[in-house]
């Protein structure tokens, strides 16, 4: 990890300076990996609209989703699940 802010800093040291200066909401625009208490946000988002259409239609069953924390992405993509299946072979 200090090898790699190394080379960072010496590509763009600007830019590297800016980067350590950003604020927190800033910094998500940039994030690879979701936080999880905002994950967590949005999931009683959902929650909350599924509710209230189930209540607005009873025959409403909610939708299979990949954001969904017991979903697997790959269930969803063909590409992801050639790659799950590598890593698997891999890790064996």
């Amino acid at each position: 990890m200090i090898a790699l802010k190394t080379i960072l800093k010496e590509i763009d040291p600007l830019a590297f300076d800016e980067a350590l200066k950003m604020t927190p909401n800033l910094k998500k625009v940039y994030a690879v990996k979701q936080d999880e208490d905002d994950r967590k946000v949005l999931d009683k988002k959902w929650d909350k609209i599924n509710e209230k259409l189930k209540k607005e239609n009873g025959d409403y069953d909610e939708p299979n989703v990949p954001f969904k924390s017991n979903n697997l992405i790959r269930d969803f993509n063909s590409l992801y699940a050639k790659i799950y299946d590598k890593e698997k072979y891999i890790q064996a």
